[in-house]
């Protein structure tokens, strides 16, 4: 499969970048998408709103003021960056060794902390992190025998709900009142997105959260995705699924009630031109397998992308540099080029991820291909993708960015 062709062929929205594909997607008759109407900017509370809410928390603690965690990611050190130099917040900084770390996330936490001289800390679990990788494996090869778009997060990315509780532990037990993150613990609005669940009809609100009803529907979705697959019977299998179930649906009642969860970008605005000149100017770097700034702290989404990007001709760039077009960072066009470059599969990550999956690269795709068709009959019958990967697509110039519609130019493949 031709990426390039595959990309230009979609048929989007004239407004922004989603294409036909996207989940619960609808265009009108000038090509605009329900999103671009419907979703307006996300308005933060404002920076005064946030100076006002940690001068309650300044020298209340014994050592720390707060806990701006540190994920090796551009989000988190943008945060850590502006909570030593721009609000003179006594910082405590930490990361949760989850076994999934990039080597470029290690190099940025080390650069960045040492640069900024602050006191960080790792929470590391050898036995628990032994148990994930094993966990994984296990879980995405039998992935690779019944595979789904719905749980290929799940499946490699499970984690994120144990390593929040870890910090608010750390923080309760060391005195620390106020922990940082982005919305929530993590990201900004526009890094949360409908891809992950919208084929199954469930969407997030804009910080990522579902309601209690969605998270039951997918709590049991993903309990029976995972019993309906023998290659899943384990017992820590079941344990871990058990464990973070529990804790996704009861979050809020695990939490310590002596710290407080404060997102950074729910009041600061999340300006990614301005985040990424800031830290690199302290040593925060990309990795060199991708053109992209997102996601290279988490070894998983290099798949994961490649995975949705092969299935419906979308990943995660297309949702966010669409997000910044409505919000006026981005132009359309310099949103296509940059996506275009950053949704090329990361080859060496990849290749990577396969070795220590102890799979092989034909052995995905087999599966890929075969899953495909059930994709495009249950969610994508009609699309400018169907019509993609039964066509015989030009071979050598690629198709024009202003054309709200692209037709096959050859009959379809019988």
């Amino acid at each position: 499969m031709d990426s390039d062709l595959v990309f230009d062929y979609l048929h989007r929205c004239t407004k922004c970048l989603l294409p036909d594909t996207f989940p619960r997607i609808e265009l009108d008759e000038n090509g605009v998408c329900n999103y671009c109407k419907d979703q307006p900017p996300y308005m933060e509370k404002g920076e005064q709103a946030f100076i006002e809410l940690l001068n309650k928390y300044r020298d209340v603690g014994k050592d720390y003021d707060c806990i701006a965690p540190i994920s090796g990611g551009r989000d988190s050190a943008y945060v850590l960056h502006q909570m030593v130099k721009k609000y003179n917040m006594r910082v405590q900084t930490l990361t949760v060794d989850s076994g999934f770390i990039t080597t470029e996330a290690y190099r940025n936490i080390e650069t960045i902390t040492d640069n900024l001289g602050v006191d960080h800390v790792w929470l590391r679990d050898e036995k628990q992190i032994a148990q994930a990788r094993r966990n994984t494996v296990i879980k995405f090869r039998g992935w690779v025998k019944n595979p789904s778009i719905h749980n290929i997060v799940p499946v490699l990315n499970s984690g994120d709900k144990m390593m929040n509780l870890q910090m608010f532990k750390y923080a309760s037990e060391n005195n620390i009142p106020l922990l940082l993150g982005g919305n929530i613990v993590g990201t900004s609005t526009f890094e949360h997105g409908n891809s992950r669940t919208g084929y199954l009809g469930v969407f997030p609100d804009d910080h990522g959260v579902y309601s209690l009803t969605d998270k039951l529907k997918l709590i049991l979705y993903y309990g029976w995705d995972f019993a309906s697959n023998t290659y899943n019977w384990h017992q820590s299998i079941f344990t871990e699924y058990i464990k973070g179930a529990f804790i996704y649906f009861f979050d809020s009642l695990l939490k310590p009630k002596n710290v407080e969860l404060v997102g950074f970008y729910d009041y600061v605005p999340w300006i990614e031109e301005k985040i990424v000149s800031t830290i690199s100017k302290i040593g925060w770097q990309g990795a060199e397998d991708t053109s992209t700034t997102w996601r290279i702290d988490d070894s998983a989404y290099a798949l994961i992308n490649y995975v949705y990007f092969y299935l419906a001709g979308i990943d995660e760039h297309v949702e966010l540099y669409s997000k910044m077009i409505r919000a006026g960072q981005i132009t359309r066009k310099e949103a296509y080029t940059r996506c275009k470059s950053d949704s090329r599969p990361r080859i060496p990550s990849l290749e990577t991820g396969w070795s220590e999956l102890g799979v092989t690269e034909q052995l995905v795709h087999t599966a890929l291909d075969r899953y495909r068709e059930k994709m495009i009959k249950n969610y994508l019958k009609g699309t400018s993708f169907e019509r993609c990967m039964y066509s015989s697509l030009p071979s050598t110039s690629h198709l024009t960015l202003e054309a709200p519609l692209l037709e096959p130019t050859t009959s379809h493949v019988d």
